[in-house]
């Protein structure tokens, strides 16, 4: 029985726009995606887990930070392909690309972090320059690159331009997250509570006889 491609295909966009809409209803959006998916553990998901996430990666470079960048001329696809001998269309990511991914952004926050700078370097990088297409004036410009990978890489880059001051690493409970406000040093209540209260308890407890020595003279007067 041949093999229908089109009804392949249908069903791959078909759940690449459900990905996409997952990304863009996530907390923060893109960004918020963005940085539950580099904490996330994969070799602790499902397979049904695993291909979720995977179709959201490849919703992200595709679809959602598409607007981030110049437009991407793909030379490559990823490395799982729906139909043999289609390295284009229809691909998703494998775990260990997403792995080499989650190191790449999660590198380059702490070198930020570190240095105020991160560097982004690409090897294999091509800049298309094309003629102006119908009654346009100007002609298009095109960035390509080998990997799949590097374009994520590509993606994420801009992305941090717009948020680099906001996304910090909470010193409590080391967890990644988005800052709402510029001096805002935990990811929320629940740490900064948690420190607040071992700072008092650490007080009183170099001090023992200083809570004592309160009662004992509200008790004379």
């Amino acid at each position: 029985m041949p093999v229908d491609r089109a009804a392949i295909y249908d069903q791959f966009h078909g759940e690449m726009k459900k990905a996409r809409e997952r990304i863009l209803t996530t907390p923060d959006g893109e960004v918020g995606w963005l940085l539950k998916f580099i904490q996330t553990d994969l070799d602790t998901l499902t397979a049904s887990e695993w291909t979720v996430l995977a179709f959201e990666i490849a919703s992200f470079v595709d679809d959602v930070a598409i607007r981030r960048g110049a437009d991407i001329a793909t030379e490559a696809g990823w490395s799982v392909r729906a139909l043999p001998g289609d390295g284009f269309r229809g691909t998703l990511p494998s775990r260990g690309e997403a792995k080499e991914i989650q190191a790449m952004v999660l590198g380059s926050l702490e070198k930020l972090w570190k240095n105020a700078v991160a560097a982004f370097t690409f090897p294999q990088f091509t800049i298309i320059v094309t003629l102006p297409i119908e009654d346009a004036r100007k002609g298009s410009v095109f960035v390509a690159t080998k990997r799949k990978v590097k374009e994520f890489e590509y993606r994420f880059a801009h992305l941090l331009m717009d948020y680099s001051g906001r996304i910090r690493r909470c010193p409590e409970c080391q967890r990644i997250y988005l800052a709402i406000r510029v001096d805002q040093i935990y990811c929320g209540p629940r740490c900064q509570t948690r420190v607040a209260t071992r700072k008092w308890r650490e007080n009183h407890k170099a001090d023992p006889g200083k809570e004592s020595h309160r009662g004992k003279k509200r008790r004379q007067g």
